[in-house]
């Protein structure tokens, strides 16, 4: 009797230490790909288990990343991960920030913040976790004092047809607050956090049109003009537009680069861990992006693949980084009933995210690829996809990143409705 007693004691245990052993023993077999594989829906049930810098395929994969390999032909080619280079001048601010400042949900602004990320060191458990990392996010993006985007498009895919529209347009944004050149990180009354300058050069029939934008750095939405050149008018926009769609694209305001929000704008953000996954920080960047001379799909659109749906960006390299992610609750009156962002742990960056619809149902997948411009100091989108799986339709935002220019000499003025009109004519 008692040897059979300290048997079933013994049997749980040693089922346990089997398991482990072959948990153990799997793990180690397992193959590391290589470098410059492509992952893709051919190969991902054999490779699922193999290893990519210690981290298991599969464990890289979200779970609509892994239904867009499988369903859409998304493919990922992988690269060695590198540190990504992080501006002195923004290190040095953001590490400042630690233990002096907290978020003022009465007034929506941090207080106690000059420039950087405004919470440098994360805990996990703190109750606000998640809010502080959006907020580093809104705040601490490395996008240099003033920048300027001479020439971008904003491609309109149809996922069987293919490209049906290329507008391009030109984008300035000059910081308010949170300078890091200069002498002081503010100009003006410290109202404003930034101001925005957006007109199109083509097509003809959107040529001249364009926005002016002033952020706050309050509770306040966004002060937004349009200039129509048809009737040669400035209009205020209604101060909700930041909800509304971008044109016929299918982005939101709030879906540029993913959310475009004040954080305060959301009731509620939910921490729901921290992962590793596969993401493009060491972009191809120039004519590898878009080139505006090319005359057929793969000669315009090298990062592109060239097959229905046309909207995924199968030339770039993926690198395993580790995220943060989030989810954000939407107002009521939102389309969307919430976000889920995955946030770059090491800087402000928002690799993806997915909308959900009212129902709760997916409905969008965002993605943006980037790379550290080193001479400046900034992170610079080189591309990114707003894809709408309920349309069947995407908008791709591809950068003309040879024009682009950071921290020139430039003043507030340089940013108004005056600036608005004269781009217009």
């Amino acid at each position: 009797m008692m040897a059979m007693f300290c048997h079933a004691l013994r049997t749980p245990f040693l089922a346990g230490l089997i398991t482990a052993i072959g948990s153990l023993a799997s793990l180690t077999m397992a193959a590391e790909v290589p470098v410059g594989m492509v992952i893709s829906a051919a190969n991902l049930d054999q490779i699922k288990g193999n290893t990519f810098e210690g981290h298991t395929i599969a464990s890289l994969l979200t779970e609509r990343m892994e239904w867009r390999i499988r369903n859409d032909g998304w493919k990922l080619p992988l690269a060695a991960s590198k540190e990504v280079p992080l501006d002195p001048r923004w290190v040095k601010a953001s590490n400042a920030n630690a233990g002096k400042t907290s978020i003022n949900r009465q007034e929506c602004r941090i207080d106690g913040w000059g420039a950087g990320a405004p919470f440098p060191n994360i805990d996990m458990k703190d109750p606000e976790a998640a809010e502080k990392i959006v907020w580093n996010w809104h705040l601490g993006q490395l996008v240099g004092d003033v920048s300027q985007v001479p020439g971008y498009t904003q491609v309109l895919i149809d996922g069987k047809k293919g490209v049906h529209a290329e507008p391009v347009a030109e984008f300035t944004r000059y910081a308010m607050k949170g300078r890091l050149t200069g002498g002081s990180t503010v100009e003006g009354d410290g109202s404003e956090r930034g101001r925005q300058l957006l007109y199109f050069k083509s097509p003809s029939d959107m040529k001249g049109l364009g926005t002016y934008t002033v952020m706050y750095d309050s509770a306040k939405v966004n002060s937004v003009w349009a200039y129509i050149p048809a009737v040669r008018r400035v209009r205020q926009l209604s101060g909700g537009a930041w909800m509304d769609p971008v044109g016929s694209s299918d982005q939101l305001q709030d879906d540029l680069e993913i959310f475009n929000a004040r954080p305060c704008w959301y009731p509620e953000y939910k921490l729901l861990g921290k992962r590793s996954i596969l993401a493009v920080t060491a972009s191809k960047t120039g004519t590898d992006i878009w080139n505006k001379e090319g005359k057929t799909f793969a000669e315009r659109y090298p990062i592109l693949q060239n097959e229905p749906p046309y909207w995924n960006m199968n030339g770039n390299n993926y690198e395993v980084r580790e995220v943060y992610v989030i989810e954000a609750i939407t107002p009521s009156i939102h389309p969307y009933s919430k976000k889920v962002l995955y946030i770059d742990v090491k800087y402000p960056r928002i690799h993806y995210g997915e909308a959900y619809n009212r129902k709760g149902e997916f409905w969008k997948f965002m993605e943006f690829h980037s790379y550290a411009n080193v001479t400046d100091g900034d992170i610079r989108t080189t591309a990114g996809a707003v894809i709408d799986y309920q349309r069947n339709h995407a908008t791709v935002s591809l950068i003309d990143t040879s024009s682009w220019r950071t921290n020139f000499v430039a003043k507030p003025t340089d940013f108004s409705l005056q600036a608005l009109q004269g781009a217009g004519h």
